[in-house]
């Protein structure tokens, strides 16, 4: 999981170019960065903490899917606290497509509004730290769905949301269509800077899987007969603030124009996410 490094594929292929009308041979070396450990954690409200561990690749290393089980850690001591009560948590190994991978779960503490929870890792010799804490719900007022004018089988995916008086109130969101399981949107987090304390109604895309090209066929939209679920959670600033600047980094991936970014981890020691979520679910069902 590295992010730094597409400004160099740019020059890379202007040099590509002007070596391709020379004789001389040249040796390039490509940068390599130090592995480091990556967090994916969340705890939301009514369910159990679950962490994936894995470890970081340079950005030109070779992804061989026979060794992509080497990428996860496996054997950590994880503890997650409240201040109050802790638990640590159980390893199991969940296999995807053909690859065992380690998850660890803290069965039987099961998050809470309001409360911060403390995320320690011990591994390899390292101490991995996090804060995270799960907000008050922001329920959605109201969804509805609207044709699409050039398709009498498309719909669009409207929403109506009062935000809340107080300031600095985060959102991620996700949709479900029908038995799929749930996505984030493409751009999946919001927050209330320009529309604090308003009502207002928007259109919300649909969840998508950045790996599967297919679920980008009708960006955004739904079908007639669909049953859709959103999920809409509220979330703290750090973790906003992490979907933000990855989000931001994926949508400029593949131009050597786009600036760097720095994804803003709230790890210590680390890489990557812990994050609590408030979820709550509104379901719309679109006759055929």
């Amino acid at each position: 999981m590295e992010f730094s490094f597409l400004n160099i594929r740019f020059y890379l292929l202007i040099a590509a170019g002007l070596l391709a009308s020379c004789t001389r041979e040249l040796d390039i070396e490509l940068p390599s960065s130090a592995t480091q450990l990556v967090v994916e954690g969340r705890i939301e409200t009514g369910s159990p903490p679950v962490v994936l561990l894995s470890r970081s690749s340079s950005f030109y290393d070779d992804f061989i899917l026979d060794s992509a089980a080497n990428y996860f850690v496996s054997g950590a001591h994880i503890v997650v606290s409240d201040g109050t009560d802790s638990v640590i948590l159980a390893e199991v190994f969940i296999d995807t497509a053909g690859v065992s991978i380690p998850v660890y779960v803290g069965f039987g503490f099961l998050g809470q509004e309001g409360k911060t929870y403390q995320l320690r890792i011990k591994v390899e010799g390292k101490v991995l730290r996090a804060v995270t804490s799960i907000p008050k719900a922001l329920p959605l007022d109201s969804l509805w769905w609207e044709t699409m004018p050039e398709s009498d089988t498309l719909v669009r995916l409207l929403c109506r949301f009062t935000d809340p008086p107080e300031p600095e109130n985060y959102v991620r969101y996700f949709t479900k269509r029908n038995a799929e399981p749930f996505m984030p949107g493409f751009n999946s987090v919001f927050e209330d800077d320009l529309v604090n304390g308003q009502s207002f109604d928007f259109p919300l895309d649909r969840g998508v899987d950045r790996n599967n090209p297919e679920t980008f066929e009708h960006y955004g939209l739904f079908y007639r007969g669909d049953t859709i679920t959103v999920k809409w959670c509220a979330i703290d600033a750090a973790h906003f603030e992490f979907w933000r600047t990855l989000e931001f980094e994926l949508g400029g991936q593949g131009s050597p124009f786009a600036a760097p970014v720095i994804i803003k981890s709230n790890i210590e020691g680390g890489l990557g996410i812990w994050g609590g979520y408030a979820p709550s679910y509104h379901q719309l069902i679109v006759p055929r």
